[in-house]
């Protein structure tokens, strides 16, 4: 019998990765987990996640700071001389990974680990590092977090149209021009709903999706945040996505202007909206503001103060219409 352990914490990417990664190479699973990770039912998480049934899975509830209650439970699993193990001792308590190792070590068995924000694996007893060929999709890192969504991936107008305004807004050097200035005024709904900031989500989805190569399933734009099994969303997201197994997710805004504050009281806005949704999204999610505002407008001292204030609420970058204008977008 070939057996998967994982330990289970908060945080289950490491522990999903793992097991989509070698999926095939193992014949049962089994979740090494603690009354307050049961309590948050993380292990029904992971099994809704992987799409396993759930009798393919054993659950082993331990004490996490009380070494010999684990390997007690341990060896209560009766396990096999012949059985091969693969132990995954990314997640909980350094006193439950210890345990783990301590108890396995002279089986035959190999360890791993899953470092957060980064897209490989390390062998610890070969002492080799492998590339996680399997790559989350936008709903499986959401689902691994107590949340899912709903995306709207439709197009008001055909996808050219949003870049043919960016151009139009580029030749006018990122002055708002009349058709979005005066988008409140267009014949109807959609033309006013388009030209009043819909593009801009659109183009900075289609650009960020051909930048990357990303399919359909790893991005999404107006991507509604829902917990648990509630019917209403928590919040929304401009553009999302997941990319080498991290989530990023985009505010976009055409302008800083148009509000009863100054542009850089807007900025710092939309800049703590960033944060206050990414601190609910998982440990390490890429946060980004997409303007065509020009930053370098601002004097010197106020554009070191808005980094300084991004990089305090972890937001990655800023990005505006100079940087979109480049062929190649680096994020």
């Amino acid at each position: 019998m070939r057996i998967l352990l994982s330990i289970l914490s908060d945080y289950l990417q490491p522990n999903f990765l793992l097991i989509k990664e070698l999926e095939g190479k193992y014949d049962r699973l089994i979740f090494m987990t603690t009354a307050v990770m049961e309590e948050k039912k993380k292990q029904m998480l992971l099994v809704q996640a992987l799409g396993v049934e759930p009798s393919r899975v054993s659950c082993i509830v331990v004490v996490e700071d009380n070494y010999d209650y684990i390997i007690g439970r341990l060896k209560e699993q009766k396990f096999k001389d012949q059985d091969e193990f693969i132990l995954n001792i990314t997640g909980g308590t350094k006193l439950m990974a210890i345990a783990v190792y301590e108890f396995f070590k002279t089986m035959k068995s190999k360890f791993f680990y899953v470092p957060i924000g980064k897209n490989y694996i390390v062998d610890l007893k070969a002492k080799t590092i492998h590339n996680l060929n399997y790559q989350l999709k936008l709903e499986e890192y959401l689902l691994l977090n107590s949340l899912h969504c709903e995306c709207d991936s439709s197009f008001l107008f055909p996808k050219e149209e949003a870049y043919h305004v960016f151009a139009e807004m580029a030749r006018n050097k990122f002055e708002v021009i009349d058709k979005i200035k005066n988008a409140q005024s267009l014949p109807t709904p959609e033309e006013r709903r388009y030209y009043s900031g819909a593009w801009f989500e659109d183009y900075v989805y289609l650009r960020i999706k051909d930048a990357f190569g990303l399919t359909d399933d790893k991005i999404g734009k107006s991507v509604k945040i829902f917990r648990d099994n509630s019917q209403v969303n928590d919040n929304e997201i401009d553009v999302a996505f997941v990319k080498d197994n991290m989530l990023s997710i985009i505010e976009c805004k055409v302008s800083m202007f148009g509000h009863k504050t100054y542009p850089k009281d807007t900025v710092e806005e939309y800049l703590y909206k960033l944060a206050a949704i990414a601190k609910d999204l998982g440990l390490r999610v890429n946060s980004y503001l997409f303007t065509l505002h020009i930053m370098k407008k601002f004097s010197e001292p106020v554009l070191e103060n808005i980094h300084k204030r991004a990089d305090i609420l972890g937001i990655k970058g800023i990005i505006d219409g100079v940087e979109l204008s480049k062929d190649r977008l680096i994020l």
